[in-house]
């Protein structure tokens, strides 16, 4: 299988997941009514938001720093790691996942790190974030254990309803594992050879020489997207939820955003309308302009965000995709 047809193969299943997800999350909304909401928003709140969502980015930023400092050497600047963060942000709505190469191919090739170690470093982060939204999703389950009952009670239902769809998606699933193989079967030796560097990465979380930092940030950065997960409903005029209840909808949302769809497109989508509808007992036109307007100001923020990183690099995402083989031929055995 050529390299060409696995990417127009990936491409063609994280399009298909976005667009079934994206279908089932509006299906139920009027769409006349989206649009009323829309129009009569407080769009002043998007200052806020914005606001906060820079914050965010320099806090990811900042705990990355941290990471990289125990590879010994000394760290890239807080401006090249924000810079990084935010390009790696804008290539994963083009490609999912594809952005964290791309952030790590950007650090180390300005900042002088071995491709490798800086991967792993990129993994190390995930780690901490999946053990994050595991205690979230914890929470969530305390708080509103009862209304997640609900929810599975009637999974025997939505299975029955949507054979196919979930047949579809299996189907899909089976067809990326088996891609996933394929490509680690050829890649073998490669993977070998960076597996040095990469375990240095990932030893970051141990070694960090500033754990409070690491720590300090990680609640940051998670409290954050708390804020941007409340603020769209003083935006919209969504009455009735309070702060912890707008967090227990980003942690439902975090999982959307996991799924292999471009951006979290689709998949953000039907995992906030089903806590709104389901948590919440919000409208479902109401869950849907929530979430079109959320996913959609931060696609713009994000998207603005990685083109000026861009800019002010003197560099372009033709070049971040050519310079993956040039790092890890340069990283340790």
């Amino acid at each position: 299988m050529s390299d060409s047809l696995k990417s127009v193969l990936a491409v063609a299943g994280s399009l298909a997941l976005a667009g079934g997800l994206l279908w089932l999350s509006l299906r139920n909304a009027d769409m006349a009514a989206v649009g009323a909401a829309l129009r009569e928003a407080h769009w002043a709140w998007l200052v806020p938001m914005a606001l906060v969502s820079a914050l965010s980015v320099v806090l990811r930023a900042w705990r990355w720093r941290v990471l990289l400092a125990s590879l010994g050497g000394a760290a890239p600047t807080l401006g090249l790691a924000t810079g990084a963060t935010f390009i790696g942000y804008l290539v994963n709505y083009a490609a999912p996942r594809a952005g964290e190469v791309a952030r790590a191919v950007n650090v180390s090739a300005r900042g002088g790190l071995p491709f490798a170690s800086v991967a792993g470093t990129v993994v190390a982060e995930r780690v901490l974030d999946v053990l994050t939204l595991g205690i979230a999703l914890l929470l969530v389950l305390a708080l509103y254990g009862g209304r997640v009952a609900f929810l599975t009670e009637g999974l025997g239902a939505a299975l029955a309803t949507r054979g196919p769809l979930l047949a579809l998606l299996a189907v899909g699933g089976l067809v990326a594992a088996g891609l996933a193989l394929w490509f680690l079967r050829r890649s073998a030796g490669t993977l070998a050879r960076l597996l040095g560097g990469f375990r240095d990465g990932l030893a970051t979380v141990v070694r960090a020489r500033r754990p409070a930092a690491l720590v300090a940030s990680t609640v940051g950065i998670w409290a954050s997207y708390a804020v941007m997960a409340d603020l769209p409903l003083r935006l919209l005029g969504i009455s009735g939820l309070s702060f912890v209840d707008a967090f227990a909808v980003m942690a439902v949302g975090a999982v959307g955003m996991a799924l292999p769809s471009p951006g979290g497109a689709g998949s953000y989508h039907y995992a906030t309308v089903q806590a709104l509808t389901v948590l919440f007992a919000v409208g479902a036109s109401e869950a849907a302009t929530y979430a079109l307007l959320s996913h959609a100001a931060q696609l713009v923020f994000y998207a603005v965000g990685g083109g000026v990183a861009l800019v002010a690099q003197g560099t372009s995402l033709a070049a971040l995709r050519a310079a993956p083989a040039e790092a890890r031929a340069e990283a340790p055995a």
